[in-house]
């Protein structure tokens, strides 16, 4: 496994960052195109390369407090779907959580179900199939609101990275670079959260 360097993970943010961006756009194109399944599918990817995002910043900041790496496990959160899927519903259960809403349930049978239920969309938007003994496409099976409303929310979480400024070039480096960030890191160090 290639070892990253902090500049090369705050590199790699910022493009993962944009490329989510073009996917939004592409997939708004699709929607005014009344293309919805495409759409869908575009707003999907587009939600699995926001959750590379957390993962990013954590190895950079690992990188830059000089702590030890496991970027074997790194590499494959960053390539699992079911993991950058599992990464996105916390971000949703967490944002709920901080608006006091506790709608949403992290007991693994419900997490399990969500993540089949999620990546069987993804599915349905890209492949024909046999749906009830009768062959089917995505067109068909993906409708204007469920791609509408998909695009709408990952849009929305792509507004709340925005407001971190990491995908500006130093921006990881000065949330970083402070004494806060520093005692944050210590504390967490001897609350046994990180190694």
């Amino acid at each position: 496994m290639t070892a990253l360097s902090f500049g090369k993970l705050e590199e790699a943010y910022i493009m993962i960052y944009e490329n989510a961006k073009e996917l939004l756009e592409e997939s708004r194109l699709l929607i005014e195109n009344k293309r919805y399944a495409r759409a869908y599918a575009l707003a999907q990817i587009a939600h699995e390369e926001l959750a590379k995002l957390p993962i990013i910043y954590q190895e950079a900041t690992r990188s830059y407090f000089k702590e030890g790496h496991d970027w074997k496990n790194f590499y494959k959160r960053l390539r699992s779907h079911e993991s950058k899927n599992k990464q996105n519903y916390v971000f949703y259960q967490t944002m709920l959580n901080t608006n006091g809403d506790e709608s949403m349930n992290l007991e693994y049978n419900k997490i399990h179900d969500n993540l089949a239920f999620v990546n069987q969309l993804k599915n349905v938007s890209l492949y024909a199939d046999i749906k009830n003994s009768k062959f089917t496409k995505p067109a068909l099976e993906i409708k204007k609101n469920l791609a509408k409303t998909h695009l709408e929310l990952v849009e929305e979480m792509y507004k709340t990275y925005s407001l971190t400024g990491f995908h500006i070039k130093g921006g990881m480096k000065k949330s970083l670079d402070s004494d806060n960030a520093k005692l944050k890191r210590e504390l967490f160090k001897k609350a046994g959260l990180i190694k």
